[in-house]
């Protein structure tokens, strides 16, 4: 029953009891008495109105707190130039015409590759990204992150140019350009523990990690070092809270797991063991079809320590952050379940050339990996901000190699049949011996003005080094790269949330298969300043100009 309608009845209750009680009033009294009711009538009819609003703005109020939306998005058109050297192009295998002793015996046939330049003078791109944070409890919430990210006018799956961030697979779900859909790039559930710690199960929050944040002039965005893992790792994981022992508040200590490949019934596309074309017979020029498997799950097994420092000093404050991160890569399979589109085919005479789709899964276990990660982060003021971030890498191989892009059966004087000659091969290209590799990432940031800022960043991989980032939302995976890597951008935020980007990347790569962690034979090989024989082509040199526009809200 509405207000209005209750002081209608209590005015209609109440004056017959007033007239009773009184004396016959005069004509001029009862008008009178009259339009004070109409008027108190006419006040209760406004508040209740007023009561009305403030309910349905409190009700509309708390439907939108029950998920609390953010995100960006960034349209962007660049300009790259990809830079071939020389190289020989592996063709497969010819018995040695002899004479001598290794007549017969299989021998590689390559065809050499002038250097060459391939151009794209204008690639359009957008990505959306929708953030949320779903409060369920007084210390649980659940956090997600949908993104969708296209190339304009590009396919659902972006043709093969040599580096995994080209295979679409779950690991980079959201961060390679495909199509138009939204892609769940995080959702988990997290709850905290206040004194003791924060547990997170789903899909983690495992991209764009520090210090990449610097660049992106926004807060950090996910657990892991930018260097030691950027991907899409579903897994849980536990932070303990270390202020309570001493150390600075916000310090955490975490552990985490998740899993790479499931190779059970029901997983990773494929069961336990099964068969797939993995090359070409020797012996017969037919497809040689393999048995997969069985295979063990590929897993991550990670810890981190940070801590947080603030201090004042020379007249400012500065703000600083210390992270250290171990990983264990358990069970490294060769190639992820996935799809891409291979290299154009080259036409021929009476046949037109095509890419081809092509779906590719794991054949083997390569054994393991370790993972060393170390980043130091120093804001100055509010103006200046720099970071130094390294990693080491150690593999533990188990002797297997890959099965895909293999060669097989040798005549029976060297092996005898179902004998594998080559393949995409063992953990950084040595199946049998230990290998390491290390890698450097620095870079400052400078914000004279509100509005306007501006950075340069460098990074440095030597020929053994490889990290688990498959994707990072670029047409490259520069955190891979076995070279160098300069990239100087400007930032001019000209309206509110809405800014301007302008940037050059330029790539200098040392050696092939950068963002492997196979390779044919031990990466010494694979030099390309050496002309070295390959599988595919792989660029020297990449140099991209771009221009985005980045709005968030």
């Amino acid at each position: 029953m509405s207000l209005t309608r209750i002081a209608r009845l209590t005015l209609a209750g109440l004056t017959p009891l007033a007239l009773m009680a009184q004396e016959p009033p005069k004509a001029d009294d009862l008008a009178r008495q009259l339009q004070e009711l109409k008027a108190q009538v006419a006040a209760l009819e406004t508040k209740a109105k007023e009561q009305e609003t403030i309910v349905t703005k409190v009700e509309t109020k708390v439907a939108q707190n029950g998920i609390n939306w953010g995100g960006d998005l960034r349209t962007k058109a660049e300009s790259s130039t990809w830079t071939f050297k020389p190289y020989q192009q592996f063709m497969g295998f010819v018995p040695n015409p002899g004479p001598g002793p290794m007549t017969g015996m299989p021998m590689p046939v390559a065809m050499p590759v002038p250097a060459q330049d391939w151009k794209n003078s204008a690639q359009w791109s957008t990505r959306l990204r929708l953030r949320m944070n779903i409060p369920v409890s007084e210390h649980g919430k659940i956090m997600g992150r949908l993104t969708m990210y296209k190339v304009h006018g590009g396919a659902d799956v972006p043709v093969f140019n040599g580096s995994p961030n080209t295979v679409n697979n779950s690991f980079n779900s959201g961060k390679v350009p495909t199509n138009d859909i939204l892609h769940v790039e995080r959702a988990s559930f997290v709850y905290d523990w206040t004194n003791l710690g924060v547990l997170s199960i789903g899909r983690q929050n495992t991209s764009d990690g520090p210090p990449f944040e610097v660049r992106e002039g926004t807060e950090r965005q996910a657990t892991p070092q930018a260097l030691a893992v950027n991907a899409t790792v579903d897994g849980l994981g536990f932070k303990f809270h270390l202020d309570r022992l001493g150390l600075p508040e916000n310090s955490l200590l975490g552990i985490c797991y998740g899993v790479g490949y499931e190779s059970g019934f029901g997983g990773g596309g494929q069961v336990k063991s099964n068969s797939a074309v993995v090359g070409m017979n020797f012996s017969t020029g037919n497809l040689q079809v393999n048995s997969i498997g069985p295979l063990k799950d590929s897993t991550v097994l990670g810890a981190m320590l940070d801590i947080p420092f603030m201090f004042e000093g020379f007249g400012t404050v500065h703000a600083a952050n210390f992270y250290l991160g171990f990983n264990r890569f358990g069970n490294m399979t060769d190639i992820p379940y996935g799809n891409l589109n291979n290299f154009p085919v080259p036409a021929m005479a009476g046949m037109g050339g095509m890419p081809g789709s092509q779906f590719v899964t794991a054949t083997n276990n390569l054994g393991d990996m370790d993972q060393w990660t170390a980043t130091f982060k120093h804001k100055i003021g509010d103006t200046f901000t720099w970071f130094a971030s390294f990693g080491h890498i150690k593999s533990n191989p188990n002797g297997k190699v890959s099965q895909y892009g293999a060669y097989w059966d040798m005549p029976l004087a060297y092996g005898g049949p179902n004998t594998q000659l080559t393949g995409f091969g063992g953990l950084l290209g040595d199946p049998t011996h230990s290998k390491t590799g290390s890698a450097y990432y620095l870079g400052w940031r400078w914000d004279p003005t509100e509005t306007f800022g501006f950075g340069v960043e460098f990074n440095h991989g030597s020929p053994n080094w490889f990290t688990y980032s498959p994707a990072t939302g670029e047409s490259t995976e520069k955190l891979g790269t076995r070279g160098d890597v300069w990239e100087g951008y400007l930032q001019w935020q000209f309206a509110k949330n809405t800014s301007l980007r302008i940037g050059h990347i330029d790539t200098k790569y040392s050696t092939a298969f950068s963002g492997w962690h196979i390779a044919p034979m031990p990466l010494e090989n694979f030099n390309l300043d050496q002309n070295p024989m390959m599988q595919y082509a792989f660029p020297s040199g990449i140099k991209t100009t771009y221009v985005a526009l980045e709005v968030k809200f």
